[in-house]
Parts: C-alpha cells; sequence; structure tokens
C-alpha cells in the first residue's frame, strides 16, 4: 500500500472492506456486502436463533418438572379442586381453545411466514437491487443502531424468560401465577413487545425491506395471541388482572396505538377528570 497513490489505496481498501464483508455475509450477497451489512443480517440471525434455542430450553425445562413449585402447584390446585373453581376453569378451558378454526388459521400463520421466511433467504442469496436500500455511507450509523437495538431485545428477551419461570407457556393457557414484577412492571405482553422492536430493529440493521417482512410474521402470530391470553388472565386471577390491566400498558407506551390499552387509557381519563373536579 505504501508505493500506491492514495486513490488506489483508498480503493483497495475498500475492495478488502467489501470481500470481508461478503465472506462475514457467508456468501448470502452476490452484489456489494460491506462490514456493516454483515453484522446487521448476523444479528438478525443470532436474535432468532437464540428465541427458538430459548424457548426450546423452556419447553424442555416445564416437561421435565424442573419447576418444582409449578408441579406442588399443581397438586395443589387437583386437591383443592371444588364446585366453586371448576366454572372458572371451564372458563379458562374455553378462553384458551379458540376452536377449530383458530387453530387453523393459527397453522395457516406459520406455514406462511416459515415459508416467506425462506423467500426472504433466498432474495437476500439473490441481491436483487429492488430488494435492499443502497444508502449512503452515512446509513452506515443506522444499520449499527438496528444492530444494538437486536442486542438489548434479545438481553430482555432472556430477562422476561426469567421474570416468568414457570408461568410461562409456548400455548395459550392458564399460568400458576400471576407475575407483575421485573419487565412486567412496564408492560403486560413485554415478549410481544420485544419481537415488534425486533422487527424495527431488523429493517434498520439490514436496510431489507424483504428480510424485515419476513421475520414480522412473528408478530402477526402474537399479536393474535393477546386478547385471548387476556380472556384467559381475566377467567384466571380475576380483579387482581383487570386491576394490573387498568395501570401498565399492553405492549408499552410506544405501542398504544395497536389498541390494545382501550382499558388502561379510559381509566386515565376517569382520574385525571376526577382530579379535576377535586381541584
Amino acid at each position: 500500500l505504501l508505493s500506491l497513490s492514495p486513490e488506489e489505496s483508498t480503493n483497495v481498501m475498500e475492495a478488502g472492506g467489501v470481500v470481508l464483508g461478503a465472506a462475514w455475509c457467508c456468501g448470502l450477497a452476490a452484489g456489494r456486502c460491506t462490514p456493516y451489512d454483515a453484522v446487521g443480517i448476523w444479528s438478525v440471525v443470532v436474535f432468532y436463533s437464540s428465541v427458538l434455542v430459548v424457548s426450546g430450553v423452556h419447553i424442555a425445562m416445564l416437561q421435565s418438572g424442573d419447576y418444582e413449585t409449578a408441579a406442588a402447584r399443581k397438586n395443589e390446585d387437583e386437591r383443592a379442586t371444588t364446585t366453586t373453581t371448576r366454572p372458572r376453569r371451564e372458563n379458562v378451558a374455553r378462553a384458551a381453545s379458540g376452536g377449530d378454526g383458530e387453530d387453523l388459521g393459527l397453522l395457516i400463520s406459520l406455514v406462511t411466514y416459515f415459508f416467506g421466511f425462506a423467500g426472504g433467504c433466498l432474495l437476500w442469496a439473490l441481491d436483487p437491487r429492488w430488494v435492499r436500500a443502497r444508502p449512503p455511507r452515512t446509513w452506515q450509523g443506522v444499520q449499527l443502531l438496528g444492530s444494538a437495538i437486536l442486542g438489548i431485545c434479545l438481553c430482555l428477551f432472556l430477562k422476561v424468560h426469567a421474570d416468568m419461570g414457570e408461568s410461562w407457556r409456548p400455548l395459550p393457557g392458564a399460568p400458576p401465577r400471576l407475575v407483575t414484577r421485573g419487565t412486567f412492571r412496564y408492560a403486560r405482553h413485554p415478549m410481544y413487545a420485544l419481537f415488534l422492536w425486533a422487527t424495527v430493529g431488523t429493517l434498520l440493521a439490514t436496510l431489507n425491506w424483504v428480510v424485515a417482512w419476513c421475520v414480522s410474521g412473528i408478530v402477526v402470530v402474537t399479536l393474535r395471541r393477546i386478547r385471548t391470553e387476556e380472556r384467559i388472565l381475566v377467567d384466571s386471577f380475576g380483579e387482581r388482572y383487570v386491576e394490573y390491566r387498568r395501570s401498565v400498558s399492553a405492549l408499552g407506551v410506544p405501542w398504544r396505538c395497536l389498541g390494545f390499552d382501550g382499558e388502561m387509557i379510559r381509566e386515565q381519563k376517569r382520574r385525571r377528570g376526577d382530579y379535576d373536579a377535586v381541584t
């Protein structure tokens, strides 16, 4: 490089960066793949792979009985079954089972998501010009911001699983206890909120709308579960959960526009009106 002119040295360094970026992209980009692209796509791969691994481990822990308190509560519930508790449990069962139509809709959503994600990976490999934005260098900071969002989402995802413990369910069902501590002080469904933020992070990290569209499928599936889970939790915990729902947002303040916080907003308006009346 010392024998080259400044312009030639710059071109060689840029070419080396492209080669290094393509190598870190595992050859996924037929066109230009910068190191920032590599960091972005690997952030996406690490996050969603970790979601699958952590969820699988948590399911295995639940099935193997590592949560002794869950088994103890189950035994206590079986011994305490009375005519007064049966109606509530029947309500929970009805709320959890959405019927064949809802199960079929979930299956179709999952299949569509799988093939959509596979198609997105193929488009990323072919790298057509209309898929990925070709921003100026000033946008490289945006890609790093997206990768940082995904890293934060991964850390918080682990925290949510730790907060839930034996109360986590891979499918809608009545948990043994109501969790309101930790991340649940800021959102009633923090895991689903993280999937929303991860979709935003994916778009920023890759600047690829196809990849962002593919991973957004998990958001569609999880948001469909919120109202079902809310019915189950109300039937399971009654007024305790209703009061909790009135004070904590479903997905956090930035996502109130999605329409899951109507009761909380009405409660805040009522309290504000009572305060104005007193003052």
